[in-house]
């Protein structure tokens, strides 16, 4: 078992290019740091990945907060397959933290026999789990991975682009992700202020929530909450996120504009508030015509990880 962290975003196709330019030479400079110690290449890699996704037809895994999935990694030489099972998962806006249990398979069948017994729900019948799973969904996509050494930490930056399918309906795939390989949460969000600079956008759905959207035609949802003076930021930062991916979805600029002052009037309460990022985000506030430009903007997500940060941190 070993415990995921990892920061999730999503990001413009006009972003791309120099998004992968600059890794490639921040790669090549680790690179050669480490060629002096080690002949071996650890810096860049490109997959297609091909998983599907199980559970029964009632969702038994899924009201228990474990997600399934067989992948298929081709390198253009070796095919693998591996079941993965996630569970308890946390999640802060784009800051996602689970369980995560993985096992190779000889090939795309899943079976449950090979996980360890804790990773799948108390109680849970696997006879009779691993009879009823049914495949709902899958995700198709390329992947091209940098390992970055940054401060203390070693993260691998991942650009997934493809679909995801089901129900004969797909919604793409066009998502930057960062994930602790050894080290800890503060340099992980200390390199992903350096990465705003590509407009990035913080995203709290992970491909797998997605996948059972589109699978059970499910409409984006707002966040009702009646935020307070005493509102604390995890509470904000849900209701920001989620009503950010919300008017987005539907391309709804009012409602946006009206989650954006209330966060703003949250915010003046803040630690942060007396940061120049706030002001900048503030002076941006005033003149937001657009709500991809805004959401995407570096200030905007430079915000969130700040405040993000804070919460562990201060």
């Amino acid at each position: 078992m070993s415990n995921e962290i990892e920061l999730k975003f999503e990001i413009n196709t006009s972003d791309i290019a120099s998004f992968k330019s600059f890794l490639d030479q921040w790669s090549d400079c680790d690179e050669a740091e480490f060629s002096a110690i080690s002949s071996t290449k650890r810096s860049f890699t490109k997959l297609n990945l091909t998983n599907t996704y199980y559970d029964t037809n009632d969702h038994y895994l899924r009201n228990h907060g474990c997600g399934l999935r067989v992948r298929g990694s081709d390198d253009g030489l070796v095919k693998r397959f591996e079941i993965t099972l996630k569970r308890d998962k946390k999640s802060i806006a784009g800051l996602h933290e689970r369980a995560e249990f993985n096992v190779d398979l000889p090939d795309s069948v899943p079976d449950l026999t090979v996980l360890p017994c804790h990773a799948l729900p108390n109680g849970c019948d696997v006879a009779l789990l691993q009879r009823d799973l049914q495949p709902l969904f899958t995700t198709d996509f390329e992947r091209q991975a940098w390992l970055i050494s940054f401060a203390n930490s070693e993260i691998e930056v991942a650009l997934d682009q493809g679909q995801i399918s089901s129900n004969n309906q797909s919604i793409p795939i066009k998502e930057v992700e960062l994930e602790i390989k050894q080290g800890n949460k503060q340099d992980l969000l200390n390199f992903a202020i350096e990465l705003t600079r590509f407009n990035l956008h913080l995203f709290s759905q992970s491909k797998a929530s997605r996948g059972y959207r589109l699978l059970n035609n499910l409409a984006p949802k707002k966040c009702v909450y009646a935020l307070s003076s005493q509102c604390d930021l995890s509470e904000l930062l849900e209701f920001w996120q989620q009503n950010e991916e919300y008017a987005l979805e539907v391309d709804d600029l009012a409602y946006y504009l009206q989650t954006l002052n209330q966060v703003n009037d949250q915010l003046t309460n803040k630690p942060l508030s007396h940061e120049p990022e706030f002001a900048q985000w503030q002076t941006a506030l005033l003149s937001v015509n657009s709500i991809k430009a805004f959401a995407f903007s570096e200030i905007n997500t430079k915000l969130k990880l700040m405040l993000i940060a804070s919460m562990h941190y201060l």
